[in-house]
């Protein structure tokens, strides 16, 4: 893995304020690929070596723009879900009785990788892009912490403020971390279902691989960053 040259910037905050993993959510019907793959990959990458995955972005419609355009990159947030984003598709798919979901919590080397990008809000969000950027600086990574934020949209405009957030979490939940191409199985620190129902299915599902690291974590499926 090539770091960002001041990679030990990005470790010394990374220990200042906690974080312990970042976090990726997925229909557990994509693992098998993941899986076959050794690597999680980016929309890109599926499509240049035809790799058929579920696309949650099929089952729900959002007003706004909402998926970053640049394919060859991976959207994870830092410590906890998008609940805003998790929750709108875990509603959309309740009636899918093939789809469960399970949350990725992984390494967070990623973050100070050479090519990884930074969002406050939603990476797709056309306003922010324009305005603040996505980029790969400290300054950027330091800025998902900020003790307010003006977040902009094509319908609104809301001012988010960390009051008492506990450091490790982005001051606006729909914070992006870009990570490009691909991410590792063996960086892969937990695959977390809700119960131990979905983790029952999701360890039949991949009999064949080793599914150790497979545990149940309901606080992911909550909207409380705590």
């Amino acid at each position: 893995m090539e770091l960002k040259p001041n990679y030990i910037e990005f470790q010394n905050e990374i220990e200042q304020r906690g974080i312990e993993h970042l976090i990726h959510f997925t229909p557990a019907i994509n693992l098998l690929s993941i899986f076959e793959q050794d690597k999680l990959l980016s929309r890109a990458l599926l499509e240049q070596f035809d790799i058929d995955q579920t696309d949650i972005f099929d089952y729900v419609e959002f007003t706004d723009e909402i998926r970053f355009d640049d394919k060859s990159y991976i959207n994870l947030s830092i410590q906890h879900p998008n609940s805003f984003l998790f929750n709108r598709f875990r509603q959309k798919t309740a009636e899918e009785s093939h789809i469960l979901w399970c949350v990725l919590k992984i390494d967070k080397k990623y973050i100070y990788q050479k090519d990884t990008l930074f969002s406050i809000t939603n990476a797709a969000n056309s306003h922010n892009k324009r305005n603040v950027g996505v980029t790969g600086d400290i300054a950027k990574f330091r800025m998902l912490f900020a003790n307010s934020l003006q977040i902009v949209t094509s319908y609104n405009s809301r001012t988010v403020s960390r009051n008492n957030l506990p450091t490790k979490y982005p001051t606006d939940e729909q914070a992006e971390v870009l990570v490009k191409n691909e991410i590792l199985v063996s960086d892969i620190l937990q695959v977390c279902f809700k119960d131990e129902n979905d983790l029952a299915m999701g360890k039949a599902a991949l009999s064949d691989y080793n599914t150790s690291n497979f545990v149940v974590d309901a606080s992911l499926f909550i909207n409380s960053r705590i």
